[in-house]
């Protein structure tokens, strides 16, 4: 009995301390868990702020999947001078360097995505949707200011090319591309109103005046049709049936009347107008039956009149963007012709 005794007395300590030790380590291994969990739920709370916001990432996502932006038409420009509009790497370089230029070609290039136009990751707050610049444009055609809200990102790309626009009176115009005009997509110009061939435009654009952040606010309307017409679509109509449907959904707090863009018959006028332009254009050889541009010397007026004719033509909006601007355009041509 007084052997056991001692034996519990010498053990009694070592028991206890083990017992400390044990206590200790699994204290310490809860508060370097709990540690890692608070870093984790506090980077998924940030996360989370965006990526559960009732699905509106991957809706966005589905929706500029299937536009222009992403198609391969658009993506398929990877040499310097296209790429600083068709693809996402040579815009974000020359938008951070200022110029309508970039160093070299993009060897890996990505289409028009997330990044190309939003602040992603910065804050890791919906503030990361903020537009990567919205700040006025200087149109490269003609120095222009294009100021158009939020449109602004839009107008960085959606310009005529600089070129050497035909004037009045000018002489003999040598015409050396199959693709002479303002390129694809002189929306700004268009809806501002300037840098036609002839007289400075001096009418007024409601749409331009009157419609805060521009193509934002029509093009990307938030009640969209499916993944077909605004949002991140951009698209401004849909098929039924096969058939094209304007989308006029941004259209009816202005026009509550509106069921097409032909309003008025104004998209009528434009292209019944445009044909007569293009008949002359074609009757003296400045462009084929297919609407292919013919490499010659002309005079500055007929040179100038083809470049009318391509502004309304690749505007594509047959004078919705600017319907005074369009047919000023088109007569201004006309009369040169004549």
């Amino acid at each position: 009995m007084k052997r056991t005794i001692i034996l519990l007395r010498l053990t009694l300590p070592v028991v206890l301390i083990l017992s400390i030790t044990m206590l200790a380590c699994r204290s310490y291994s809860t508060d370097e868990t709990n540690s890692a969990n608070s870093t984790t739920v506090k980077t998924n709370n940030a996360c989370i702020n965006c990526h559960e916001s009732k699905g509106l990432i991957l809706a966005r996502n589905v929706q500029r999947s299937t536009s222009l932006h992403s198609s391969s038409f658009t993506f398929q420009g990877n040499a310097a001078d296209c790429a600083i509009c068709h693809s996402s790497e040579g815009f974000t370089e020359r938008i951070d360097a200022g110029t309508f230029e970039i160093s070299a070609d993009i060897k890996n290039p990505s289409p028009i995505n997330c990044r190309t136009c939003h602040q992603i990751h910065k804050t890791y707050t919906s503030s990361d949707w903020a537009l990567t610049i919205d700040t006025p444009v200087i149109l490269q055609l003609a120095g222009d200011t294009f100021d158009w809200g939020k449109g602004n990102l839009c107008a960085n790309c959606h310009q005529a090319r600089p070129s050497d626009v035909p004037q009045a009176g000018g002489g003999n115009y040598e015409i050396t591309s199959t693709d002479f005009g303002p390129h694809h997509g002189p929306q700004a110009e268009m809806t501002a109103g300037v840098g036609g061939y002839g007289d400075k435009y001096t009418g007024s654009s409601v749409h331009y005046q009157g419609i805060a952040d521009g193509c934002v606010t029509c093009h990307m309307i938030d009640d969209t049709y499916g993944k077909e017409s605004g949002g991140h679509t951009m698209s401004m109509s849909f098929q039924n049936n096969e058939s094209p449907v304007d989308y006029v959904a941004a259209c009816i707090e202005c026009h509550k009347d509106i069921e097409t863009f032909d309003r008025n018959g104004v998209q009528t006028e434009i292209i019944s107008v445009l044909e007569e332009l293009r008949i002359l254009l074609v009757a003296q050889g400045l462009i084929d039956e297919s609407g292919s541009g013919i490499v010659g010397t002309f005079s500055s007026e007929q040179a100038g009149a083809l470049w009318n004719y391509r502004t309304v033509e690749e505007d594509k909006s047959f004078g919705v963007h600017n319907p005074g601007f369009a047919k000023f355009l088109l007569q201004t041509a006309i009369d040169a012709l004549k």
